[in-house]
C-alpha cells in the first residue's frame, strides 16, 4: 500500500507542478462559494493528508504494532 500511496502522490505533485498562476485562483462557476480556488482546496486536501499520517504514525498503522 505505501508504494501506491508513494505513486499517488507523486502523480498528484506533477499535476499541481503543472498549474499555472491561473488555475490556482479558478474556481468552480458550479458552487457557491467563489473562495473554492484549486488553492484553497489544495491546500485543505494537504492539510487532511497530514493529519491522517499523523494519525496512522500515532497509531502504527503499518508496523508490527498496528
Amino acid at each position: 500500500m505505501a508504494e501506491e500511496l508513494g505513486r499517488a502522490a507523486e502523480a498528484l505533485a506533477h499535476r499541481l507542478a503543472g498549474l499555472t498562476a491561473d488555475d490556482w485562483a479558478r474556481d468552480d462557476p458550479r458552487l457557491a462559494d467563489p473562495l473554492l480556488t484549486v488553492d484553497f482546496l489544495t491546500r485543505h486536501l494537504l492539510h487532511d493528508i497530514t493529519h491522517d499520517l499523523a494519525e496512522a504514525v500515532r497509531r502504527g498503522v503499518g508496523d508490527s504494532r498496528g
